[in-house]
């Protein structure tokens, strides 16, 4: 094509995308948003991630009523056997688990310790073909990329409060071959994960304050849901702290389609049943 051509067509393709702003246009390596498939991804998979012909020059698409969102239920195994996690692991899984859900706490970001990539490491050499998930709940974690990648995690959980450059992090994560999640505190505002919408996989809600367990559901941070379906409405959307069988109504009524459950799945007498209720619900409010 000729220099012309190529920049005439270019200009008409970026007049029909609604976000000049959109941190895609400005970052060619990274892939047009879709909701997250659970199939296991290689972490060393290359970051040029090609576009759909039918996108347009952003790729901005998580507004598009061609994509549909699925619920998902990843148990926290903080709440499990740690020493006999792969063990606990598996049996989440076979009860139905779509992806496990792994907080790192570094003493911090919150007061808590918990572990890092050489425990995740070791439970993936146990658990080949799992969805791991790890909620980064530390101060630095563009620190933690690489080793997390190499331990084998599929999607990148991490805190926007203590990063500076949000989307920097995130380019740096999706160039490892991970999917990005952006996670808010309860006292942050959901407006201010809004300017990177379309650099993430996913968003995380707080429901209670990250770093501490037996703490009691907030309701009050599902208006926070309802506005990121409402103006996000195909974008995967996750929940964790305090959620269960009698808290996953609101959750699911709000617009939340990923929901992390701790004690009321990992201590379950009946753990496939729990889930699947759990999922049930979820799955007669997506539309």
């Amino acid at each position: 094509m000729y220099p012309a051509c190529f920049a005439i067509r270019m200009f008409s393709l970026c007049l029909r995308c609604p976000g000049s702003h959109c941190l895609r246009y400005k970052t060619s390596k990274l892939r047009a948003p879709a909701p997250l498939s659970l199939t296991l991804t290689r972490t060393t998979a290359s970051p040029h991630r090609p576009v759909s012909s039918q996108t347009n020059c952003c790729g901005c698409q998580k507004n598009s009523k061609k994509m549909s969102i699925q619920a998902k239920i990843g148990p926290s195994i903080l709440n499990a056997d740690l020493a006999n996690l792969a063990a606990e692991s598996q049996k989440l899984l076979d009860n139905g688990a779509d992806y496990l859900h792994l907080d790192v706490m570094d003493g911090n970001f919150v007061p808590n310790l918990t572990f890092g990539h050489p425990m995740v490491k070791c439970l993936r050499n146990k658990i080949k073909d799992a969805f791991f998930e790890t909620h980064m709940m530390v101060d630095n974690p563009e620190q933690w990329i690489a080793p997390m990648a190499d331990a084998g995690v599929n999607l990148y959980t991490f805190h926007i409060e203590p990063v500076e450059d949000v989307a920097k992090v995130s380019r740096k994560i999706q160039e490892a071959g991970m999917k990005v999640g952006l996670a808010l505190k309860p006292g942050t505002k959901v407006e201010e994960v809004q300017k990177y919408i379309d650099i993430a996989d996913l968003v995380l809600i707080m429901t209670v304050e990250p770093g501490f367990g037996g703490q009691s559901f907030m309701a009050d941070m599902m208006p926070k849901v309802e506005w990121l379906r409402k103006n996000y409405p195909n974008l995967d959307i996750e929940v964790d702290g305090g959620v269960g069988p009698k808290t996953i109504d609101c959750c699911a009524k709000s617009g939340a389609n990923w929901i992390v459950s701790g004690t009321a799945v990992v201590g379950a007498s009946d753990q496939r049943k729990v889930i699947s209720d759990m999922r049930g619900v979820v799955q007669s409010y997506i539309k």
